[in-house]
């Protein structure tokens, strides 16, 4: 998981806490802005870093976190430790929110890797710690942990060296039925609902549009999402899982193939391109809402609302 980490450690020179702290004021929205995350969102991250213990500079240091009850949790621990700077020795509240803004938008693959590297610090996985990994997180299971671990370990080690690597890790949890890794895998920073009512909340998001009458009756007029908005919500989604989406929108394996192809490692102008796509042929943003929302990115349906 440290490959990750790079992703979202600020450095001290550029960091956010030079020109602020958090008996500030701007405290909350320099974050917010830095990180480009709702103040909501930042505000329920720094009441869940304060739980954490950090001191009145707004950084958790080596040493307090040796100190705290989370030492005693391997997970929590390692977790906690691809915060930190490498520099300061310290988990500063900015990475800290940019770290969990990263797991919230990353693919479902990197999010494998990273569960994968907080095993062993990414080194290959043998029989005999995997079994003490089950009985941490299996307690209950009692004898029947050796069995767990002796089948798991036989479902990955398929070519009998004795060592699971990140490879096929990454194989063997990418067979799991696609809507339950989505639901295990998925995390966001506020739950969805609370988003929804915050939007809700906020005149500027509301879902007013204009409808008329035919000869039909009454018909709700079609709202279009402009390239912008598509554009917008292409950057948003570009790390998650949007084969999803584009399934529920009407596309097929091979058409996702030709838009992963088409435009190359540039996975914002894939996605991008699938949007467009579908505008030309559909277009009703409450089938986009809702293609968005069934897959789990409920933070990007809300983009068409503003």
């Amino acid at each position: 998981m440290g490959q990750f980490a790079s992703s979202f450690i600020m450095t001290e020179s550029k960091a956010v806490s030079r020109y602020t702290k958090p008996d500030q004021a701007n405290w909350i929205t320099s974050h917010a802005i830095a990180s480009e995350l709702s103040i909501a969102e930042v505000e329920r991250l720094w009441l869940r870093f304060q739980q954490l213990g950090c001191n009145e500079e707004g950084v958790i240091t080596e040493e307090m976190l040796k100190m705290s009850p989370i030492q005693n949790d391997v997970f929590m621990r390692n977790i906690m430790r691809k915060f930190m700077s490498p520099a300061s020795r310290m988990i500063t509240f900015e990475n800290f929110i940019r770290a969990l803004k990263f797991f919230e938008e990353a693919d479902l693959e990197t999010k494998i890797k990273g569960i994968f590297g907080l095993l062993n610090n990414g080194n290959p996985v043998h029989k005999d710690l995997l079994t003490k990994i089950f009985e941490r997180v299996y307690e209950e299971q009692g004898n029947d942990i050796k069995k767990l671990a002796d089948t798991f370990f036989k479902e990955m080690d398929t070519d009998n060296k004795g060592q699971i690597t990140e490879a096929k890790f990454v194989q063997t949890v990418k067979h799991i039925p696609g809507h339950l890794l989505q639901d295990l895998l998925s995390f966001s920073i506020l739950p969805n609902v609370m988003k929804q009512k915050l939007h809700n909340g906020v005149p500027e998001f509301g879902h007013g549009s204009e409808n008329s009458w035919g000869d039909g009756g009454y018909t709700p007029r079609k709202e279009v999402p402009t390239d912008a908005t598509l554009k917008t919500i292409s950057e948003k989604i570009k790390m998650r899982d949007w084969d999803r989406v584009a399934n529920k929108l009407g596309f097929v394996a091979d058409d996702i193939k030709n838009f992963k192809a088409k435009r190359g490692a540039n996975k914002g102008q894939q996605v991008y391109q699938m949007l467009l796509n579908w505008k030309e042929r559909d277009g009703d943003q409450q089938v986009l809402d809702q293609a968005l929302r069934a897959s789990g990115m409920t933070d990007a349906a809300l983009i068409l609302t503003k």
